[in-house]
């Protein structure tokens, strides 16, 4: 995929949820020639993240990772409260994009493990949720 404009919108469907991501570039000139793809598989009791460039994060159906490297921006739930499967937990930002971080279940946030802020690597534990 070839961007040359400043301002590009994508569509990207998960699971039956349409996401509308915005793609900003600095420099006109710049060119973004791939967009790494993250593909999921569930397993029985936990899942498996593959990023494209082939490092795999295993993940607990119960436990919230960070999908990239970034900054926490805020936290949008606390220890304590209830959360709704889809509802979004942390908000954090990864190469100049914003991404908001959703629960994968419904249940209480046991415990958040992150401050705003913080930089935190790919599949680092942000939150656990009972």
């Amino acid at each position: 995929m070839w961007i040359l404009a400043k301002k590009k919108k994508f569509r990207i469907t998960i699971d039956d949820e349409v996401l509308e991501v915005e793609v900003e570039v600095e420099d006109p000139r710049s060119i973004i020639n791939s967009i790494r793809r993250l593909l999921f598989r569930e397993q029985s009791s936990s899942s498996t993240i593959t990023p494209s460039h082939g490092v795999t994060i295993s993940v607990s159906k119960n436990e919230i990772r960070a999908p990239l490297a970034g900054r926490i921006l805020s936290i949008e739930k606390h220890t304590g409260e209830e959360v709704k499967k889809g509802e979004v937990v942390l908000t954090m930002e990864s190469m100049k994009t914003k991404i908001e971080i959703r629960s994968p279940i419904s249940g209480i946030l046991r415990r958040i493990l992150v401050k705003e802020g913080q930089v935190v690597k790919q599949g680092e534990l942000l939150a656990i949720i009972k």
